[in-house]
């Protein structure tokens, strides 16, 4: 059946995937976001456009009145201002809940993540999980997700790294062995737009993590053996990386914060199984990565594009 989709957030990294997926899905979509007008390109495949703020509530009702499933994927890695943790993991959460409700939405979708209120001292993982608590009190019917490190086209992770590595002689690491399970966006996509109307999945909640796990370091040198790069590894004690993200906090993208530090020394791995069986089985970082990564970022999407269709028909879903 053809449902219709708010996507809030829907304009960033993983957001895109998922609408893609969607509309591929033959589901009418509308992406919910601060500024519209940087998301243009997705009118092209097939997206409405809303303007919406989660941190104020303004345009929320007009965004989801009419909508039959509500996706929240608002979440911020630092703060800066008032686009805090609190803001955008809890407080708006609860005006978009209560939104759904009023609205009459019959489902609704969110994006967690793994380690959510496991973290002490940690504003964003704590913030997650209120909002977990949020999304399991409301009366709704709901999932949530809780996903490892995402990559994928575009990233925020490896290709960072990966400028990072074109302009230095050797690569500074903190917390190198802390373990992670990378999941590809592709496959993050693919258990939202599955989750649409799937009264299996109601009132669950799911890990998502590839299908290997893998030391910060690992992750790295599995990057620079991609790109042909040889960099000396150098670690970073952790006296130097609290230096660093107090000096570098000011800056507009922090490479580091101190929050990110307490993250940074728990592991980040699935318990169990690492992704459903229901929505199929997840790609392996080894296979994806290569795809992707020595491309610039206009050609970066199509190749993955590419890997997924292959993957698809390999039996991914």
């Amino acid at each position: 059946m053809r449902r219709r989709v708010c996507i809030l957030g829907g304009s960033g990294f993983v957001g895109r995937a998922i609408v893609a997926q969607v509309i591929g899905a033959g589901h009418q979509v509308t992406v919910a976001c601060r500024h519209p007008e940087r998301a243009r390109d997705l009118l092209v495949k097939g997206a409405e456009l809303a303007q919406a703020d989660v941190t104020d509530g303004r345009g929320l009702e007009a965004a989801i009145t009419g909508h039959d499933v509500v996706i929240y994927l608002v979440g911020l890695l630092f703060e800066k201002g008032s686009q805090n943790f609190v803001a955008a993991h809890v407080d708006g959460v609860a005006r978009v809940l209560e939104a759904c409700k009023e609205a009459g939405v019959t489902q609704y979708l969110h994006m967690s993540a793994l380690g959510a209120g496991r973290v002490a001292g940690s504003n964003y993982a704590e913030t997650k999980a209120a909002a977990e608590t949020l999304v399991t009190e409301s009366g709704l019917n709901w999932t949530i997700f809780r996903p490892s490190i995402i990559y994928g086209a575009g990233d925020n992770f490896f290709n960072q790294f990966k400028t990072m590595s074109a302009m230095l002689p050797v690569m500074p690491v903190i917390s190198g062995e802390t373990r992670f399970q990378p999941i590809w966006v592709e496959d993050v996509a693919r258990a939202f737009v599955m989750s649409i109307d799937n009264h299996h999945v109601s009132g669950q909640a799911y890990d998502l993590g590839g299908p290997g796990a893998y030391s910060f370091q690992a992750m790295l040198e599995l990057l620079m053996n991609e790109l042909g790069r040889k960099r000396l590894f150098i670690p970073v004690p952790a006296i130097a990386a609290k230096l660093m993200a107090a000096f570098t906090s000011v800056l507009p993208t922090p490479p580091i914060t101190s929050d990110q530090l307490k993250l940074l020394a728990h592991d980040n791995v699935v318990e169990g199984d690492a992704y459903p069986a229901i929505f199929g089985y997840a790609a392996a970082l080894e296979r994806v990565l290569p795809s992707y990564i020595g491309a610039s970022q206009s050609e970066q999407l199509q190749r993955q594009l590419d890997v997924y269709r292959q993957h698809y028909r390999n039996g991914g879903v």
